[in-house]
């Protein structure tokens, strides 16, 4: 049975995931429920589930500082965000911070099976990387090392993984080789089986012939290689490292005619910390600058990390997703272009690209789901998916090509269909918000930010299609509503007030006046006299 957690400081909410979650169906059990940040991190920690469904605003120790500490010590779980409206900043930090999906409040029965589903797939997907039964990599040790999940207290040699005896003993380099430019067939299986050959072949013009290496593939279908270098004390100096390095590099490149990008960790002090110096080794390819081809990136327990800060375009983002709204193909092309622009200088990283790329879909998500839709109705591939594409290609082209083959023709194709008609939809939503939530707070500017649009836009839209911008249109009908309650009830004048939205009592009487050329008094007398004369 799959082990899940739900952390939500609301009672009733947990109560309602418990409630809707299809337990016994899925194999999945509750093994704890948690109020806060702390009691969830503690419980974690201690269950090591593999699912967890999380709060993003709780008081305390709040959902985004949790899912940073539980990927850092607990890489394998999957963590399901679930957000509100006005929490959508923070499911965008949610999804830079690695979360596997998010649901939005209140919860849909019909999207929460959708996202188990995905997740019981991916954890079987992951039990099987586990098991070492892919590609027939089992009888590779460093693949098993690499891959093979340890269990708690176990070493490598006790989980199975047994590397020959010279790879206990001492350190050894770790290099993992990416290629700079995705393709879609890279043949890597191939590839590694000629280039152990040819460094079998050539062992002995590198390191005076003392050393030893193991070869494998990655995951994924990234085109990845991992090696390891070991020899024995003074025998893998770093000085001779690049060059060798760069040798590898260059029969790659003779081989599929694309460049690769190393991540060194130069000393890996025993195989039972190689997952830790893999995910190091990854971390410099990810932080490799887009401009950069067959770029050779050192990691050592003295050096210092790139790092590289960029802020996402939200401005950038907030005039795409409106004039996507507006169905116009040239217009979305040129505002989409100054956006991935923004997000694909060669001066940026691979991983920015990639988050900058998930954060624009899953707002893409947010506003089709705003209007009704989904990514998956309207181009047949939900957020997840693309989102999985996108971590697979590590060149701005490839990334591209996602938006520009699939999804922004399939958006701008929905919003461009006149049966469609979407601000006239858009408008008929904020006119029945206005009649079951007149007597509540209501402004334009959260209206708008509640379904990403632009406030300035919103007001013309609105006033283009009723005739009367939104004060207007929400003051006549709280009036109008006021007006039926002196007709027929017999509250007093300051509770109708307060029952159409308005706490100062003084304010709603100046209104009245100016929209009925009376006093409230005087209206009540005159329809007291109506009355009497029927």
């Amino acid at each position: 049975m799959r082990q899940v957690i739900i952390v939500d400081d609301e009672r009733w909410i947990r109560r309602g995931l418990i409630g809707a979650i299809p337990w016994d169906e899925m194999g999945l059990e509750l093994v704890g429920e948690a109020g806060d940040g702390q009691d969830a991190y503690d419980m974690a920690i201690e269950r090591k589930p593999d699912l967890l469904f999380l709060d993003m605003r709780m008081p305390g120790l709040d959902g985004k500082q949790l899912l940073g500490m539980l990927r850092r010590d607990l890489p394998d779980l999957l963590t399901i965000v679930v957000s509100g409206y006005s929490d959508f900043e923070y499911t965008k930090e949610a999804i830079r911070f690695g979360a596997f999906d998010y649901l939005l409040k209140p919860v849909k029965k019909e999207e929460l099976t959708s996202v188990l589903e995905k997740a019981c797939f991916k954890l079987e997907e992951r039990d099987a990387i586990h098991r070492g039964q892919q590609n027939g990599q089992g009888e590779n040790w460093l693949w098993n090392a690499l891959f093979y999940s340890e269990q708690p207290n176990q070493s490598g040699h006790d989980a199975g993984i047994k590397p020959p005896r010279g790879w206990l003993d001492n350190p050894f380099v770790l290099l993992v080789a990416l290629p700079d430019r995705y393709c879609d067939r890279y043949e890597t299986q191939q590839r590694v089986a000629w280039l152990q050959k040819k460094l079998m072949a050539d062992k002995g013009f590198y390191f005076n012939g003392s050393w030893e290496f193991v070869i494998t593939t990655g995951l994924g279908g990234t085109g990845e290689i991992v090696m390891t270098v070991a020899g024995g004390p003074g025998v893998l100096n770093p000085k001779d490292m690049l060059p060798f390095i760069s040798v590898l590099q260059n029969q790659l490149k003779q081989l599929g005619n694309v460049s690769y990008s190393v991540g060194v960790n130069l000393k890996v002090e025993s195989v039972a910390t190689i997952q830790l110096a893999y995910k190091q080794a990854k971390q410099l390819l990810s932080g490799k600058k887009l401009g950069e081809s067959g770029a050779v990136l050192y990691r050592t327990s003295n050096s210092e990390q790139r790092s590289y800060q960029h802020q996402y375009p939200q401005l950038k983002e907030d005039v795409l997703l409106l004039t996507l709204q507006t169905g116009n193909e040239d217009a979305t092309n040129a505002e989409f272009n100054r956006f991935y622009e923004a997000i694909s200088d060669d001066g940026m990283t691979v991983d920015h690209l990639q988050r900058c790329s998930s954060m624009l879909i899953h707002s893409i998500e947010r506003l089709l789901q705003a209007a009704h839709s989904s990514l998956e109705e309207v181009s047949g591939k939900g957020s997840l998916s693309y989102t999985e594409l996108i971590q697979v290609r590590n060149d701005a082209v490839s990334i591209r090509e996602i938006f520009d083959c699939c999804l922004i023709p399939a958006v701008i194709k929905y919003y461009s269909n006149p049966r469609a008609n979407q601000g006239e939809q858009i408008v008929k939503e904020i006119q029945k918000l206005i009649e079951v939530q007149y007597a509540q707070a209501l402004s334009l500017q959260n209206i708008a930010e509640s379904r990403f649009l632009n406030p300035d836009y919103l007001s013309r839209l609105f006033k283009k299609t009723t005739g009367r911008n939104f004060v207007d249109y929400l003051t006549d009908y709280r009036i109008a509503k006021s007006i039926e309650y002196l007709k027929y009830t017999n509250h007093k004048n300051y509770e109708i007030a307060s029952k159409v939205g308005y706490e100062d009592y003084r304010y709603f009487s100046q209104i009245f006046k100016k929209k009925t050329g009376m006093t409230i008094g005087q209206f009540r007398s005159t329809h007291a006299q109506n009355l009497e004369k029927t």
